[in-house]
């Protein structure tokens, strides 16, 4: 032993991976991520409609609550630029609009919208609650994620007459309608 390798402690002839072993963690680490990527793919488009449909809910909800609060017409409605009601039925960004009470003017209570590839499709003319919260006819609003995993890419949140809400899935075979 020289001088210079005094001190320094030498690898056993056993320590480290061989070749065929860092291979094999690899291969199986490959199949672990084949299987796990799809199903987490499906897990976040899941969650996504979930999430756009309880916010959906949740504007619903005001809009009945502020109709019967301020004793004043409130619509859910789709538009464009957050401040108008469009008479269309996609519903990628919709408001919760009503009259200000000490003003009379209209003003835009709520302001909400759905990310990336999601697709809303709701009634033209939007979702007017009345001032006792009832609605004059049940309407029904749809999300989708143009996916095929999860297999019901689509929510439907249906508003009835009462004011009540119900949400449910629907496959659309990975295609919104």
């Amino acid at each position: 032993m020289s001088r210079r390798d005094a001190g320094i402690p030498r690898p056993s002839k056993g320590a480290g991976f061989t070749l065929i072993e860092l291979m094999v963690t690899v291969a199986v680490l490959a199949i672990i991520a084949t299987i796990a990527v799809p199903a987490m793919q499906g897990l976040i488009a899941a969650n996504r409609l979930s999430a756009a449909s309880t916010e959906l809910v949740t504007a619903l909800q005001l809009a009945r609550s502020e109709a019967i609060r301020r004793n004043a017409p409130v619509t859910v409605c789709a538009s464009d630029d957050g401040t108008n009601c469009e008479n269309s039925t996609d519903w990628g960004r919709w408001i919760v609009t009503g009259t200000d009470n000490a003003t009379g003017n209209a003003e835009v209570i709520r302001d909400s919208s759905v990310t990336g590839d999601m697709q809303v499709a709701g009634p033209a003319a939007g979702i007017r609650f009345r001032p006792t919260g009832l609605l004059d006819a049940q309407a029904a609003v749809t999300l989708c994620l143009p996916v095929s995993n999860p297999p019901s890419n689509q929510r439907v949140v249906t508003m009835m007459v009462g004011g009540g809400v119900a949400t449910s899935k629907q496959s659309g075979d990975g295609a919104c309608s």
